[in-house]
């Protein structure tokens, strides 16, 4: 049993300041997690939130794959445990926190963003793949919810932000 995240998303900005928000680790860390990436193949960088009962915080990653305002691929690993994936969904429910209780497993992804200019702004693909087994597709439901909340609310904030004009 294997699942891959897949999400599109409309953003009614230029795609350079799309990149920018995927890239810059300043913008990246304001709308998703604190970071050091730099958008260069074979760079080595982690995302950090606060730890979590079962998880240290860090998430491990690896650019595989940089093509500037275009595509972004990179290693996504670390610890899946319930409690991170509602944390990093932004869900806070006790019948949640019941249900996903005591699941823990090895996080071994790669997360991938192809940016398409499109007439008044950018068509952002996301895609997370590599959730084998039964505890890693659970845990991709609830990381898939919080994908959603990040490029609907968060990453538009950001780039609302950015170009108040639109």
């Amino acid at each position: 049993m294997d699942r891959t995240i897949k999400l599109d998303t409309f953003l009614p900005y230029d795609q350079d300041l799309v990149w920018r928000a995927l890239t810059d680790a300043d913008l990246l860390g304001k709308w998703f997690m604190l970071n050091n990436i730099k958008a260069e193949t074979g760079h080595y960088f982690t995302f950090r939130m606060k730890a979590q009962k079962g998880w240290d915080g860090i998430t491990h990653c690896e650019i595989i794959s940089a093509i500037p305002q275009q595509y972004l691929a990179y290693t996504y690993r670390g610890e899946a445990t319930g409690e991170k994936a509602l944390a990093c969904a932004g869900i806070h429910s006790d019948k949640a926190d019941k249900l996903t209780k005591g699941i823990f497993t090895k996080l071994d992804t790669v997360l991938s963003f192809s940016l398409e200019p499109t007439c008044g702004g950018t068509l952002l693909k996301v895609k997370q793949s590599g959730y084998k087994g039964i505890k890693l597709v659970l845990i991709s439901f609830i990381m898939e919810m919080g994908w959603k909340k990040q490029l609907r609310k968060k990453l538009p904030n950001l780039l609302q932000k950015l170009n108040p004009d639109l």
